[in-house]
């Protein structure tokens, strides 16, 4: 839900002024870092869709497939909330974030999977 919460703002709402200091966007520089916005926001959507699928999936008869697709879109973000923070040191607590709950549902499914 958050993923695809977080989607739609960096697609519709990237150049929407109230939203800048969350994207760390300058008012001037909302047309050259329109497509990165739109990029990343799409890329959250799909992986609010993957993880959407996996749980489906789980919850349908095929466990080991759907938790390995749930378990990559964890992992995925765990990483890229990483890279996130090598990139640009400001958005800390967007990465913490971005960790966070992927993180610990790799933690409960090692640990009671």
């Amino acid at each position: 839900m958050t993923l695809g919460s977080v989607g739609i703002l960096e697609i519709f709402f990237h150049g929407n002024q109230r939203f800048h200091l969350i994207l760390l966007i300058q008012p001037d520089d909302v047309r050259a870092v329109r497509m990165w916005a739109m990029n990343v926001g799409a890329y959250n959507f799909a992986f609010a869709f993957g993880l959407a699928v996996g749980l489906l999936i789980v919850n349908t008869g095929n466990a080991a497939g759907g938790t390995s697709i749930v378990l990559f879109c964890c992992a995925s973000h765990v990483f890229l909330s990483f890279w996130l923070w090598v990139t640009e040191k400001r958005l800390w607590t967007s990465a913490i974030g971005q960790a966070l709950i992927p993180g610990l549902a790799i933690v409960f499914y090692l640990l009671l999977g």
